[in-house]
């Protein structure tokens, strides 16, 4: 079965269970990395912090905010 959401506007399709890690990974790198390493949040579509480890929910939107890159 798969799940299907979307990370800053990017469509990602993810095997049920997935984390919220591998769609950010999927979507770009970029978006794991801000918030691994700067501390960037991810909110869901209804504003909630939402945690990296955290499930991902079939038709969400997930913003991560700000998007850095890996290197700063």
């Amino acid at each position: 079965m798969m799940v299907y959401a979307k990370v800053n506007g990017i469509d990602v399709k993810l095997f049920h269970g997935a984390k919220l890690k591998h769609a950010l990974l999927k979507a770009d790198e970029r978006f794991y990395y801000s918030v691994v390493k700067h501390g960037s949040t991810i909110r869901d579509q209804e504003g909630n912090h939402v945690d990296i480890m955290g499930a991902v929910d079939k038709g969400f939107c997930y913003t991560v905010d700000p998007v850095l890159d890996r290197e700063t």
